[in-house]
Parts: structure tokens; sequence; C-alpha cells
């Protein structure tokens, strides 16, 4: 009899946390596109970076918009400046496994998110790095009006200052 409440208790509390866990209000609801124009939009931005050119992202980014390197905050030409910089740094810059898909809340919001693994060569010292990349970009109807990426800085910021004081 002891094990049988037991037993009654774990499946009663596994039940509330499924229904629980699977409360989907209107507030968290709606629905995700990998196809669709603002996912293009990002694929775009994200192949100028690749190119060595982030400038195209003008186009797109409201000009007040705030820009989160992880918790560095840029505005729109910092941001533009420091994803241009890469190139100056590192060679072979790649997004490997890129997954771009945007998101059409319920409340309104809209927000892409890229995920990819960062890889890249330096063009100083020769070193190899590969990091997992998670980016945000949130909408305002057609514009972009602030992004977050988070990435591992170690290797952008060793190198930067490597590259830095080569320029003395």
């Amino acid at each position: 009899m002891y094990k049988s409440i037991n037993m009654k208790k774990i499946i009663i509390l596994l039940i509330t946390i499924t229904f629980i866990g699977c409360d989907q209000t209107s507030q968290n609801a709606g629905f995700v596109l990998n196809d669709d124009e603002k996912s293009e939009i990002i694929t775009t931005l994200a192949d100028s970076y690749l190119a060595g050119n982030f400038d195209l992202a003008r186009d797109y980014f409201t000009p007040d918009g705030k820009h989160l390197f992880n918790d560095l905050e840029f505005d729109v030409d910092g941001i533009i400046d420091g994803y241009n910089s890469h190139s100056l740094i590192f060679k072979d810059i790649r997004h490997n496994n890129r997954e771009v898909y945007t998101g059409y809340f319920n409340d309104g919001t809209v927000e892409t998110f890229h995920d990819f693994n960062w890889s890249a060569t330096s063009i100083i010292t020769g070193k190899e790095y590969n990091y997992p990349c998670h980016c945000r970009w949130i909408w305002e109807e057609d514009k972009i009006s602030s992004t977050v990426c988070y990435v591992d800085p170690t290797a952008i910021f060793e190198e930067a200052a490597i590259y830095a004081e080569s320029q003395n």
C-alpha cells in the first residue's frame, strides 16, 4: 500500500508538471518560418559579414538601434564597424551549420534567430577558432531595431589586441 500511495503522488506530480510546463498562453504563442522575407534578409546580412563588408546593414537597421555583442552595447555605426573589423584580423570566416528562422508572436513581436558555429583563421597568428554563436534580430515592422549576439569573444579580443599592437 505504501508503494501505491507514493506512485500515485509521483504520477500526480508528473501530470501537474506537464500541464504547467505546457501552458501555452496567447502571450508566448505564434509561429516560426525559415523561408520568409525576414529570414532571407538576415541570411543576406550574414553573407555580407562573411564577405567582409557589413555596411548593407544600414539599409535595415533603425538609426537609433541598440546592438549587443554579449554584454557590450553599440550603436549602429559601432556594431557595423566592429563586424567589419573582423575581416581585418581573420580570414576564412564561416557560419557553419547556420540556421535562420523568424518567430512571429501573437503579441506582435517579430524576432529572427540566427544560430551557427563561427569559425575563422587569424591572419596574424594563423590560429584557427571555432565557437558556437546565437544571434537575435528584433524587428519593428520592416526595420531591425536591435540585435543581440552571444559568442565566446576570447579569440576576437585576443586577435584584435595583437592587430592593434601591430599597427603601432
